[in-house]
């Protein structure tokens, strides 16, 4: 698969998670939480706006709209990467100690230089150097959050220096998390890996101890997309899946493989579009959470899907079906990060990489 290809699609996969630093959960920042996991952005937007003009210091408020707008703007909404970081940045300032407000801020600055690479506007350097200072940060007020670690080693390794990339300390980061969780450890070795290495045996080699483990199982799956071994992605998602029913998103990763295959060749159509189709309702099916973003996104698939083939009736259906829904689905052919559907009293370890389709 290519990847120049991949970067264009995951760049909006974004975003967010959050611990409320000692304070009783807003229940009116909930509410307006509730409302945007029930297709009703424009409402819950209006709830947060009235929250923060009687008190302009509610640190939540501020988090929660930093990922709603973001939220809109996967959905075509009209916001700015700059409008995510003035909301997530208030959020900071008036609750500096919130660890999950810091990552958070970590991910909008990362989002901020990866669109600086792609439109070729902006220092991108400076945004980088921004972005680990941030991750930084995170570290700095819990030293056990992997994920910040993991992002570190990413930027590191897999940038090239004159973008801030530092092969040095990518390796001292990926070192120091490996002595502290062994799957993130791996993580970060994979993450460095030169492109010959294979990383189907790497991940097999980890199941031998500890066959059951679903994140292992997931990584083994999608190294087997990556190398177009897709009878074995599926049995390891499967697998997975069996493990820990949480992974069902696994079977939209399969959809997007064949999607991904027909942008490449688009004499693949008629054989790869049906395969993707399948797995979009498949995953439907099992009525997936958050039940609305997701649904109302795997219409908008399926909509490309007959787009594609030449349904236009069949797509301007499923178009307004998923608009129904939620008028600010995301329209990316990336799966929205799971780090958006988080309620905002809990911390999130959803991880994605900026680097990678799966």
């Amino acid at each position: 698969m290519k990847k120049l290809i991949f970067l264009q699609i995951v760049i909006i996969g974004v975003l967010a998670a959050c611990t409320f630093a000692g304070k009783k959960p807003d229940k009116e920042v909930l509410k307006a939480y509730e409302l945007r996991m029930n297709g009703k952005v424009d409402e819950a937007k209006t709830l947060l706006e009235t929250i923060l003009a009687e008190d302009s210091t509610n640190a939540m408020a501020h988090y929660e709209m930093a990922r709603l707008k973001h939220y809109m703007l996967t959905g075509g909404g009209g916001t700015k990467i700059d409008d995510i970081l003035t909301s997530v940045n208030k959020a900071i300032k008036y609750d500096p100690k919130n660890v999950t407000y810091a990552y958070y801020k970590a991910i909008a600055s990362f989002l901020n230089a990866f669109m600086s690479m792609q439109t070729g506007q902006g220092d991108v350097k400076t945004n980088i150097a921004q972005t680990c200072a941030d991750f930084e940060k995170v570290l700095s007020l819990k030293p056990d959050y992997y994920e910040a670690s993991l992002y570190l080693v990413e930027i590191y390794g897999m940038l090239p220096q004159d973008m801030g990339g530092d092969s040095v300390k990518a390796a001292a980061y990926a070192d120091k998390l490996g002595k502290m969780d062994s799957y993130f450890g791996a993580k970060a070795k994979a993450a460095l890996a030169p492109e010959s290495a294979d990383m189907v045996k790497f991940w097999k080699d980890l199941l031998v101890s500890d066959g059951k483990n679903p994140e292992l199982l997931m990584e083994a799956g999608r190294a087997c997309l990556y190398a177009d071994d897709l009878i074995n992605a599926e049995n390891y998602f499967n697998e997975a899946i069996k493990s820990d029913p949480s992974k069902d998103i696994l079977i939209l990763d399969l959809a997007r493989y064949h999607m991904y295959k027909v942008m490449e060749n688009k004499d693949l159509a008629a054989t790869e579009l049906p395969v993707a189709k399948t797995n979009i309702e498949k995953y439907m099916a099992i009525t997936p959470l958050p039940v609305v973003p997701m649904k109302a996104y795997a219409m908008g698939l399926l909509m490309r899907c007959e787009m594609f083939i030449g349904n236009q009736a069949e797509a301007e259906k499923l178009m307004e079906e998923a608009k129904t829904l939620d008028p600010y689905f995301s329209r990316a052919s990336g799966v929205p990060t799971l780090l958006l559907f988080d309620p905002p009293d809990q911390i999130s370890h959803h991880f994605f990489s900026f680097f990678r389709p799966f």
